[in-house]
C-alpha cells in the first residue's frame, strides 16, 4: 500500500475511514452531541497535557543524577506510569463519548496545555520544577473540566475526572517533598 506524507504523519492510500478526525459521532452513554462535544474538546486538552507530563517524567527518569537521584529516580518511574495509565484512561473516555483523542504529535501539540522540556539535560532540581509545573497546569485544567462534564450531566466524565486528579496532587505533593531537600542544589550553587 502507498502512502501519503503529511508532515510526520502517513495517511493510508486505501482502507475505510470510519470517522473524521475532530468530529463526534453518536454515543451509547446517552450524552447528547452538544454535550459530548464539549467535554471531549476539554478532556483532549487533559489526555494532551497527561502526554507531555508523561514524556517530562520519563526524561527525568531517564536521566535522573545526584545525591537523591536514586529517592527521585524511583518516584519518577512510579509516577511517569500512574500518568501514562491516566492519559490512556482519557483517550478511552474521549471514544466512549463519539471522539477521537488527539494522537499525533501536531493534534497533542496543538492542545497540550503542559509544554514539553527542551532536549537538553538539566539540573534534578530544575526538572523537578518543570514536572511541578507541569502538574499544576493538568491539575487546574482537569478541575475546570470536572465542571464543564457536570453542566452538561455526565457523571462518568466527573468521577474519571475527580479519581486522576487525587493521584495527580498526590504525585504534586511528592514533587514537592523531593523539591525540600537540600541535597537537590544546583552546581552553580555550590561555587
Amino acid at each position: 500500500m502507498a502512502e501519503k506524507q503529511i508532515g510526520l504523519v502517513r495517511r493510508p492510500d486505501a482502507g475505510e475511514r470510519r470517522q473524521e478526525w475532530g468530529t463526534v459521532s453518536e454515543n451509547e452513554l446517552r450524552i447528547d452531541r452538544e454535550s459530548a462535544e464539549a467535554i471531549v474538546d476539554a478532556l483532549s486538552v487533559d489526555h494532551a497535557g497527561s502526554f507531555n507530563l508523561f514524556y517530562l517524567l520519563r526524561k527525568h527518569y531517564w536521566t535522573a543524577e545526584g545525591a537523591e537521584s536514586r529517592e527521585a529516580a524511583d518516584f519518577l518511574e512510579n509516577a511517569y506510569k500512574r500518568v501514562r495509565t491516566i492519559n490512556d484512561a482519557l483517550a478511552v473516555r474521549i471514544v466512549e463519548l463519539g471522539g477521537i483523542p488527539p494522537n499525533t504529535p501536531p493534534t497533542i501539540q496543538a492542545r497540550a496545555e503542559v509544554h514539553l522540556e527542551a532536549e537538553d539535560l538539566y539540573d534534578l532540581r530544575t526538572s523537578l520544577e518543570g514536572d511541578l509545573e507541569g502538574y499544576a497546569t493538568l491539575v487546574a485544567s482537569m478541575r475546570e473540566h470536572v465542571e464543564i462534564a457536570e453542566n452538561r450531566g455526565d457523571a462518568g466524565t466527573v468521577q474519571l475526572l475527580r479519581d486522576h486528579l487525587k493521584a495527580l496532587e498526590d504525585d504534586a505533593h511528592e514533587v514537592e517533598r523531593l523539591l525540600e531537600d537540600d541535597a537537590l542544589v544546583r552546581r552553580d550553587a555550590l561555587n
